[in-house]
């Protein structure tokens, strides 16, 4: 047998997840893109040229599995490499699968092809109804594969860092494997619906859900056809954003402009999808407070409720309201920065697991 390399647009390498075709070979970010192929041979590497600057926060990391064994953590170099995905097998009939951990926000992946010691062969077809999962931090697996318990509610737990990042144990991916389902993710940490966690308004969920590549200029052209389900999990990052600032409450008009809006164009691109519109699992989107005597509060998930009954009066029986619980971080723990424990995640994959099995039926 001898060395043969595949072009990383090959139709026989296939893609879970959103891609572009680059000069220079098949460009992603979002959390969970899985490359998969199937070989005949003994052994598979591959030739990835990554974004990520390196170091803590900023390297690419990958989960790669051969023949369905346990998956082996692959940290990537800034810059061009070659990467060895599997050695010494039986010589025989063989698949790999690189599935990407790290997010958008840590840099993107190009890759160059495949190198097969022996003979690539076609995959294994896709099975199962599709399910694509929008959202922000909550929804890419921040910092899942830590869990701290705090002491109290001020305690401070530590940030992030991209080896962390693990959406397969997110309840995106949790919630598709209980279906036998594959999931998409579409998601970055940090952005919302009408503001940002940092109080801008570009690259707004509703942009992102447009791009193939977040900070990239290519457009997803939604190639593959409309998921079976959609679940839209945003409105964090609106609560929280404005601490310290006249901006502390959301804006009840902008966040409903800009939701109705988005989900309007979801039902233009996905006549048939069931879009599910939850919250959580770090806020319920309750927010108050009290100036000079004065309390005011606002509730966003009573806005997405009101949003989703809009819809259903106007004739939309696809469109569903899921009730996420706000997480336990003294019984179930945080991870990184006080996102979801991945206890915490495998609750909230239960109760949507249920919700889809009971009332959506995907």
């Amino acid at each position: 047998m001898t060395w043969v390399s595949i072009a990383a647009s090959d139709a026989r390498v296939r893609y879970v997840g959103r891609t572009y075709r680059s000069a220079a070979g098949v460009v992603f970010s979002h959390p969970g893109v899985t490359v998969r192929a199937r070989f005949w041979g003994d052994a598979v590497r591959m030739r990835l040229d990554d974004a990520g600057t390196g170091g803590d926060v900023g390297t690419n990391h990958f989960d790669v599995v051969v023949d369905g064994a346990p998956a082996r953590l692959l940290a990537v170099r800034p810059g061009q490499g070659s990467y060895v995905l599997a050695s010494g097998l039986p010589v025989g009939l063989h698949t790999v699968e690189v599935l990407k951990r790290t997010e958008s926000l840590v840099g993107a992946s190009t890759l160059l092809s495949l190198e097969v010691h022996g003979e690539l062969r076609e995959p294994p077809p896709r099975t199962g109804p599709r399910l694509e999962f929008i959202g922000d931090s909550i929804t890419c697996g921040y910092g899942t594969d830590v869990t701290f318990v705090p002491e109290s509610s001020s305690s401070k737990v530590p940030g992030f860092t991209a080896k962390h990042q693990n959406p397969r144990r997110g309840y995106g991916w949790l919630t598709a494997q209980r279906l036998g389902a594959e999931a998409e993710l579409v998601c970055y940490s940090g952005h919302g619906v009408y503001r940002n966690l940092d109080l801008t308004t570009s690259a707004l969920i509703p942009a992102l859900y447009e791009q193939a590549v977040p900070d990239h200029p290519a457009v997803w052209d939604f190639p593959s056809g409309s998921p079976d389900v959609i679940v839209l999990n945003a409105g964090t990052n609106d609560t929280f954003a404005g601490s310290g600032t006249p901006a502390f409450l959301p804006d009840e008009a902008a966040f409903k402009a800009a939701y109705r809006g988005f989900l309007a164009r979801l039902r233009a691109l996905h006549p048939r999808a069931h879009i599910v519109c939850t919250l959580g699992s770090m806020t319920d989107g309750f927010k108050r407070m009290e100036q000079q005597g004065v309390v005011r509060s606002v509730h966003v998930g009573d806005w997405i409720s009101e949003l989703v009954a809009e819809r259903q009066r106007d004739g939309d029986t696809r469109i569903h309201r899921h009730v996420m619980a706000v997480q336990n971080p003294f019984a179930d723990g945080v991870g990184e920065d006080w996102h979801p424990s991945a206890a915490t995640h495998q609750k909230m994959a239960e109760s949507l697991g249920r919700f889809l099995q009971d009332v959506v039926r995907p």
